[in-house]
Formats: C-alpha cells, structure tokens, sequence
C-alpha cells in the first residue's frame, strides 16, 4: 500500500482470446460484447470507480486504446481491471486483474503490462494490456489539481446539468468525468482516405461493374446520453472503394462528449446507407498527440469489418489558442490603417443627450444615407450597390432644402455620366414578371424593370445550390427560404489631400436602400406621417394601417464606412459574387487598376486609424473562389465555405475581459445545450460562449455583463405560426443560458440575480396624444385600432452589431442564427474594427471611437438618465439599465396616455432567481398585437427555415 497524492492515468489497450459467453445454437455468429471497468483499490480493500471503457459488440479480441485520468489524494493498493459481457439487462464477468501499485508508482514514464484475466471460478480468461503513470502533486491547492480533481457522483450530475466544477477553470483545462468531458476549444480534423470498403451499391440494377459504393464521412460528437451532433461532412468520392478525401475541418467547440464517431456513407440517389464507423472515447483527445492512424471501421450492429479509415484528431482548449484581435485562418485577413465610421439609424441629426467625445469636443453623430448619398454623388469611376432589397422609388434625403429625388434618378444620372452602376439583387423566387411583389415585398423585379433600357446593370441572383442529386430537394429548399442577406455600397470617393486621386469607400450594415428604412434615434410614430414617411410608410404588424392613421413601424439600425485597405476586400466579395451568378455582365466590370485616378495602396494615416478585418458567410454556390490562393474556407460535401462571421463572433467572446454589448435581428443558437428541442440543430456557438464566459467569470470572482438588445418579437404578426416558432427558439435560447449563469452564482455563493450579468433588452415606444397630428384618423379596420388607439408599437432592431470591451466592433449584415452563421443558408458580410490607439487592458475599458459609439446608442435607447460614463461591466451599471427599462417597460404595458420616458424596455419575460424563464403575469401575449411572448412550436416548418 502507497499513499499517492497527484494525477493517475490509466489506458486500457486490447483484451485477447476471451471466452464467449454468447454462445447461441440459433445464432452461432453472436459472440460477447465487452467492456471493461477500471477501479482503484485502496489498502482497506475497498473500490472506486475511475473509468469504464465503451463496449465493442461481437468481439473476443476487442481493441479500446481507452484513457482516463484521474487526482487521487490516499492510499492505493493497485488498480483493478475488471472485463465485463454486456448484455441486454445485465451484464456478466468474464474476468478480472490487478496491477499493483508498485509497479507503475516508482517509474517516471508510463508503464505497460500484459495481465492475465481470471474469471470467478479461478481459470484464466484471456489476457488485458494496460499502461499506468503516476505523477505525483506536492500542493493539493494548486490549480492543475483541483481542476482535474476526481468528482463524486453528485458532481457528475451537476456536470451534465451544466453546473460548473467545483474546482479550477474550465478555460484551462478539459473537465472530464468519466464517461464525459467539457471540450472548449478548437477540434483540428484530416480525414485523410480509406481503404477496402465494401460494396454497397452491386446490384442486378447496377449499370456498370464501375458501379460501387460512394463514400464520404460524417463526424460527429456524442454527449452522455449518446445524441450525436454533426461537426463535419467530407465530399462524396463517386464509385471508389479506396477513396482519398484529404480534407480538413476546424471546428470550434463548446460541448459536453462523451465520443467522437467518424461514419463512412454511401451516397445514393435519394438518401444514404451506413458502410461502417469507429468512435473514440473523448478521453482519447485530450491526449498530448490526440488520435492519428488508420483504424478498423464496424459495420452498423453488426461489428463486422468494413475496411479502414486514415484520420488525425487534435483538441486545443481555449486558452492553448492564441487569441490576437485578429481572428485567424481567415479568407481575408485583418488590414492596417483604415478609416472608419459608424452609423445609427439611416438619418441622425441629434440624440436626446447630449455627449462630449473623447477630445472633449460635443460628439456629432453622421447620417448615414447623407453619407451615402454624398457618396453616390462624388462618385467617377463606379457605384457598385449589394442588397438584399434595393427600392429605385425612396429619397436618401428628406429635410427642407435637400436633395429629395429617388435613389433610382440619381443612379441613372450617374450611369448617363459614365459611372459604371451595377446592382446585385437577391432574386426573391416569389416574385417574377406577372407577379411583381413577392412574399417579402423585396421590389426585385420593379428595381429590374425601372432600369431595363439604362446603362444601370441589374443583376437578380437567386440563392441557388449546385447539386449533383438529380432528385434532391435542397436545391429547391436553399432557393426557396434562404436569401442574399449581403448588404453593401461600393464606390470611388475623392482623397482630400490628393486632389484628382480616388480611393475605394465601402458602406456595409444592416444596409436596407429601401421602404420603411428611413429614421432617426426619435423613433417617431405619427408625426412624421404628413410629410417626411407620407409616401413611405411600413407596418408589418398591423399591416393594412396607412400613413392616413399610422402608427408606422419604427426602424433602428446600424451601418459602418470603411476607407483603405479593408474596403478593397469588400470590393473582392462583389467582384467574386459577380463572377459567379453575373457571368454573363462581366465585360462591364473594368478592373480597379484600370480606372483613371485610383490609388490602389491608398492607407490612412490619421493617429486614431483603425484595423479591420472583412468577414462573410458564404458558400461556392454563391462566389467564385481563387483556388490558387485561397486559405481560411472550410469544405462541407465537397462545397467550400467561408463561415468567418461565425468564428470571429467565437474568438472575441473567448477574447471578452469585461463586457458585450449586442443588438441583432435573432438571438437563436446553441441548441445542443437547450434543456429541451435539441433537435431543432441550432448550432451556432454564440450564446453558449457568452454563457459560458459569464460562468468563468463567476467562478473567477471577477464582473462581467452581457447585454443584448432584441426586437419585442420579429417583424410581422407575432401570432403567426412562423413568428411564435422563431420566439419559441428564442425562449429555448434564453432558457439555457439564465439556467447556466443561476447554477454558477448558487455555486459561488453570493449574492447575485442571473441578470446582473445577462440583460435582455428590447426597443418600444407609446406616445402621448398631443404627438398624433390632427390630420391622421382612426382607421377603418376594427382589427387594426388598437395600435392607433393606444398609440404604441415596438421598434423593430434590424441591426447586425456587437461591441466587445468597448473596444472591438462587429457591424454588418448577419443575424445571430443559423440561417446568418452556418455560411451555407443566407449570404453574409460584415466588418470587425479597432482602433491599436485604444484599447483596454486588465480592468480598464477603452476610451475610444468604439466606446464613443456605444454611448451614444445607450444616450439614444436610454436618454437623459443613460449611464453613459458609468463601467457597463459594473453592477450599479447594469442594475440602473435594468431599472430605466423596467420602469419604461411598465409605462408601455399599462394603460393610459403617459408616454415611455425612454426606448429601452426590459424583454418581457421574467427571469428568476435561479433562472428559470416564465410569462411576466401581465403580459402573456404582446400587447395590441397578440401572440404569446413564450412562443410555440409549430413542427410544421423545418427547422432549417426558423432557426
């Protein structure tokens, strides 16, 4: 007997020549299923459990390569292997070893032994190869100990509820319990080939003897309960026995795994047959080499060979990745010395405090449109315009004095001056020549024909998806339901210090050139319906109200001007865009060195440039890749992607110090950790990374805060059925990151509520009386008066936005869904910007442009009593937000002519103490608009479309 106090590792390699104990005259192929379990035993006799391998059916000779680990503080007498055949209700011994502790507690390396199993009558039973190392630990409270500690079975249960461990940091280490570990970090996979699979395709119907399997491989990961989740897809190798893939996938990871499991396919017409797979205990990855070699593959449920698969599998947990505030193995990468501005709302011409910027000089915020027509204006060489929706009808500019005429007559002006003006339009397949208005109204086919006869070049792109299916039915689906969500303004603008020199600008946000858009940070919802939104007016809530009644719906957003090397990326994506779905127009695209006057190397030079780095999601289906030199896409069957967008969201989480700031269209992922409808494969990382940066703060001591600013419910009539789904996800989204952040405060100990450190927030406006011009009347639907009666209505948050430590700001067209993330569902761009000039280090938030901007939407939201100076990661800061939008949230809910005093309203749910999710008691439905708040699942539209 020895006292061991440190780490204890222990693999179990392979049995050989066990007895069956299935021995069945019906069925003479059944054979036993093995496992084995692994138990330390201590000087008194006693055992404890370390580890249990997976069990391999119908095999004498299984091979498990399993590794576990395990902290042990007491005496130790030797570790017990016990080799066990699973069976359908129980299981039976076949044998049993012991490794004395001497053996492998006085050696510095990992020591190997072949022991012989004796069964419970005493007869040998085959042979188990094991290894053992012990290292020991001389300070118990060192972190690497308590970190890897051994867990009672309590603690396993609080693990898999997605409590946190009692010990350590989970950003430094794998917490693995057993059967199941916490993978954070990045999973780096080749799938290199295989060799000698089987034919699943020889047939009478086979056309050929060429005729035989086409494989890929699926790789999943598994959680305890044994629900897989698909990580990656190789591309099918037509009629190939042997196929080379050669591929690699890096994959970001925030999951609970118990394996990871690699699954050759057969691909055929309509669906696909399992040809045999091999899984890996997540013991296995936390390796130092991982796992790397050729291995068996297992038919399904059969355990028979099916040929072998040649693969490498290695996981770096968060903080082994260097987190720079360039995010890597981008397409494009992070540029130096550029010019930037940030926009809110499309026209601002005051906020309702006023604010003094970081030189002490009265901050002046632009006007988006205002910059952009400039732009459109000043423009010589080209005007290059990206949209989802372009309108040729609405006025960029609309005071008295201005410039009032529609975006359409001064493109034509432009391109009847010699401009080359080009457009690429998502191609809405609801709309077309006799049906000019589609389901989403995106004037498409109008904007074509107002053009048709100008030198303007108009280009509808659908969504389409390549596929060499014949009978799928993705392609019509992808065309369908997913969009060119990409929203950009490309164009030649002078350089003042370089007269007759141009430079490339780029406008890109939640850019929308069309109805409805124009607004300001007044969010008004009558009094500009007699002139400014007179022929302008939206409202998808209520949607037969006019601008005779209104009240319209406000629109907030927010845009972003990029000047210098950045812009030429955003110039890239259009001409790869053009290339691939305008083939056709491409001799009326004149490459940028041969245009008169452009500085191709034009950099800033101003003390407070900035840094930026172009993100996108975007598949091959949509842009036309240089091969020769691209770097930073990813493949999934075969069709390259560029998810960017998502991982640049990943890395400035795990990044995060102190604090997000977030406003988006859609709150929706990470549905492999949602208490219930998983199935509904929501994958995006995005709130679980925020959840779990919340976590590791708790745990640390330290303050963090999460904000983020939803819409009251998406655009539309919230009792739709497609509207209650996309909330329903929402809740589930909710649910799962207040369940995380409540079980980390109980764990701490201190006194805290879940939304001192996550607040969801939304934009709402009730007006009095007096602000409803005489002009406007009730309307004549009775369905439609309670808008107008109660002179309410949300204000619907289009923007695309997060703001990371006041320092680092991510602006463009994505959502924080699937449909925005994946880069194989809607068409995405986006910018992340920082000044080198400011940024925060330790404690101590940055001070400059960034910081700036985010004051001044909080001055917008919040108004006078906006805690604008205030640290947002404080909890006086985030417990005065809380209160400014509770109490404006209740104004709005109740009845009576008071008008909000602010926009910001508290999401209206009720968050409890121990993060439970539940109806606020007085406002189960939206108010005027119906529909319940929680949302309900239809199970009638595919995930795919809602999430």
């Amino acid at each position: 007997m020895v006292v061991l106090c440190g780490r204890l590792e222990v693999v179990v390699v392979e049995a050989c020549n066990l007895p069956n104990l299935d021995q069945n005259v019906l069925r003479p192929e059944d054979k036993s299923d093995p496992y084995c379990l692994i138990e330390v035993q201590t000087g008194s006799g006693g055992l404890f459990k370390i580890g249990k391998t997976f069990t391999i059916d119908d095999c004498l000779n299984p091979k498990w390569y399993f590794k576990v680990a395990a902290d042990v503080s007491q005496d130790v007498a030797g570790l017990r292997f016990t080799v066990k055949d699973r069976d359908l209700l129980s299981s039976e011994t076949i044998g049993s070893c012991i490794l004395p502790v001497h053996t492998f507690v006085d050696s510095s390396s990992s020591q190997k032994a072949e022991l012989p199993l004796v069964n419970v009558k005493g007869f040998q039973a085959g042979t188990l190869k094991v290894a053992a190392s012990f290292t020991p630990t001389t300070n118990q409270t060192d972190p690497s100990f308590g970190d890897r500690a051994w867990t009672k079975a309590s603690e396993l249960k609080e693990r898999m509820t997605r409590k946190i461990p009692r010990y350590g940091d989970t950003t430094d280490y794998v917490n693995s319990f057993g059967d199941m570990a916490f993978l954070h970090g990045v999973l780096d996979l080749k799938l290199a080939c295989a060799n000698n699979l089987p034919n699943l395709d020889s047939s009478i119907l086979s056309i050929s003897k060429k005729d035989v399997s086409d494989p890929f491989v699926v790789v999943s990961l598994e959680d305890v309960d044994g629900e897989p989740w698909k990580v990656a897809t190789t591309q099918v190798i037509d009629n190939d026995l042997s196929p080379v893939w050669d591929e690699n996938f890096r994959v970001d990871v925030c999951h609970d795994v118990s394996s990871i499991t690699f699954t050759v396919r057969d691909k055929d017409f309509i669906s696909s047959e399992q040809i045999g797979s091999v899984s890996f205990p997540v013991n296995t990855l936390t390796m130092e080499n991982g796992v790397s070699g050729t291995y068996d593959l297992l038919r399904e449920n059969k355990n028979k060979r099916a040929g072998t698969i040649t693969l490498s599998v290695i996981y770096q947990p968060k903080h082994a990745v260097q987190h720079s505030y360039e995010v890597p193995d981008c397409l494009f990468p992070l540029r130096k010395d550029n010019e930037v501005r940030l926009y809110q709302d499309t026209h601002c011409p005051s906020l309702p405090l006023s604010l003094t910027d970081n030189y002490g000089n009265p901050y002046l915020p632009r006007s988006t449109w205002k910059d952009i027509y400039t732009t459109i204006m000043e423009a010589t060489q080209f005007i290059y315009i990206v949209g989802w929706s372009v309108s040729a009808k609405i006025a960029l500019l609309r005071e008295d004095g201005e410039d009032n005429r529609p975006l359409g007559e001064m493109l034509k002006q432009k391109a009847f001056e010699g401009v080359r003006v080009r457009l690429l339009l998502w191609d809405e397949i609801t709309s077309n020549d006799l049906r000019k208005t589609g389901a989403m109204s995106t004037e498409d086919e109008e904007t074509l024909n107002f053009f048709r006869g100008t030198p303007v070049v108009v280009v509808l792109a659908p969504r389409d998806r390549h596929s060499k299916d014949m009978f799928s039915t993705k392609t019509t689906f992808t065309s369908l339901c997913y969009t060119h969500h990409q929203k950009c303004v490309i164009a030649d603008a002078p350089i003042e210090e370089m007269p007759g020199k141009k430079k490339v600008v780029a406008f890109v946000g939640g850019l929308d050139l069309t109805g409805g858009r124009y607004d300001s940070p007044r969010h008004p919802l009558f009094s500009t319906l007699v002139r400014e939104h007179k022929n302008d007016f939206r409202n998808r809530v209520f949607p037969t109200l006019t601008s005779a009644s209104g009240p319209r719906e406000p629109w907030h957003d927010i845009h972003s001007r990029v000047e210098g090397p950045a812009a030429h990326d955003v110039l890239m994506n259009f001409l790869q865009r053009w290339r691939k779905q305008a083939a056709d127009h491409m001799e009326s695209i004149i490459p940028l060195n041969q245009m008169d006057g452009i500085v191709m190397d034009y950099t800033s030079t101003a003390p407070d440039r900035w840094n930026v780095q172009i993100f996108r999601s975007i598949n091959s289906d949509s842009a036309e890749f240089d091969w020769s030199t691209v770097t930073g896409l990813t493949k999934k069957k075969g069709r390259a992607f560029d998810n960017s967008l998502h991982r640049a969201y990943i890395h400035n989480i795990r990044r995060a110090r102190r604090c997000i700031y977030i406003e988006n269209q859609y709150f929706i992922g990470s549905s492999h950790m949602w208490p219930e409808c998983r199935d509904a494969k929501a994958g995006n990382l995005v709130p679980l990374e925020i959840a779990t940066k919340i976590e590791e703060k708790i745990k640390d001591g330290e303050r963090f805060v999460a904000y983020i600013c939803i819409p009251m419910f998406p655009e539309g009539k919230p009792a739709d059925k497609v509207t209650q789904e996309i909330l329903h996800w929402q809740l589930r989204t909710m649910q799962m990151m207040y369940s995380r952040v409540a079980a980390a405060i109980k764990q701490a100990g201190i006194d805290a509520h879940p939304q001192d450190y996550l607040l969801f927030l939304c934009l709402g406006k009730k007006e009095s009386p007096e602000a409803v011009p005489s002009e406007l009347v009730a309307p004549e639907d009775p369905s439609m008066t309670l808008a107008f009666a109660n002179r309410r209505l949300m204000i619907y948050v289009h923007s695309k936005m997060a703001i990371f430590d006041d320092e680092y700001i991510i602006v463009g067209s994505a959502n924080i869904n699937d449909r925005s993330l994946s880069g194989n569902r809607d068409t995405e761009i986006a910018t992340g910007s920082y000044q080198p000039m400011h940024t925060g280090s330790g404690n101590t938030l940055a001070q400059g442009d960034v910081s700036m901007f985010r004051r001044s939407l909080w001055a917008e939201h919040l108004g006078e009593e906006a805690p604008v100076d205030a640290d947002p990661s404080s909890v006086e800061c985030v417990r005065t937000v809380h209160s400014l939008a509770e109490q404006s949230l209740r104004v709005y809910l109740e009845p009576g002519d008071t008008p909000t005093p602010r926009n910001m309203l508290l999401y209206p749910l009720q968050i409890n103490s121990d993060g439970t999710v539940t109806p606020r008691p007085e406002c189960p439905i939206f108010p005027d608009a119906g529909g319940s708040v929680m949302g309900a699942r239809s199970k009638v539209f595919p995930s795919t479309l809602t999430t």
